[in-house]
């Protein structure tokens, strides 16, 4: 819920304006569970899949905080996952390319660079990519808010820093 809450006020969660739907964002939340790679991971693939030798089995009462998870999540986004190379698929639960069945969606910015945007594979219909609807502007809104969100959670700020609702401004409607 607070990936959730954190995507809505910081203005990308809306699919409508070229950004995540909400649906997906609780992928990226199961995703990160599943890979973690601070510390063992919290989840199994959904199904459909072979549980990796190196998975472990849902784990209850996890000894880490809300917060400690957020700043895991963040980072990781932030930081290690490969936006342009790397797929989102909680039915596999492995850090790997996106399935070939996937579609990839390339976004194209106003200086006319192409690149690939987010593939998340939807549990239900494995040919759908979540990503798809994102916009260019989106996805630098996504790495802006990603790093916001990093830096802020490494010096330790409040949650109500943290989750200070956006609003754009000129730069950002322009981009729209």
């Amino acid at each position: 819920l607070l990936v959730r809450r954190w995507a809505r006020d910081r203005g990308i969660a809306h699919a409508s304006k070229g950004h995540l739907p909400i649906c997906a964002w609780n992928l990226l939340t199961v995703f990160f569970l599943q890979v973690a790679p601070e510390s063992d991971a919290l989840l199994s693939p959904v199904g459909g899949a072979p549980i990796q030798p190196e998975t472990k089995a849902i784990k209850h009462g996890s000894p880490k905080s809300v917060a400690e998870l957020f700043r895991q999540f963040v980072a990781f986004y932030a930081r290690d996952f490969n936006w342009q190379t790397e797929g989102i698929s909680v039915r596999l639960g492995q850090r790997a390319p996106p399935p070939a069945e996937l579609p990839l969606t390339y976004l194209k910015s106003k200086d006319g660079r192409e690149e690939v945007g987010p593939s998340i594979e939807d549990p239900f219909e494995v040919r759908r990519n979540l990503g798809s609807a994102m916009k260019s502007s989106g996805l630098v809104r996504l790495r802006e808010e990603l790093l916001r969100a990093d830096e802020l959670c490494s010096r330790g700020a409040s949650l109500g820093e943290l989750l200070e609702l956006w609003a754009p401004t000129l730069k950002h409607d322009a981009s729209q």
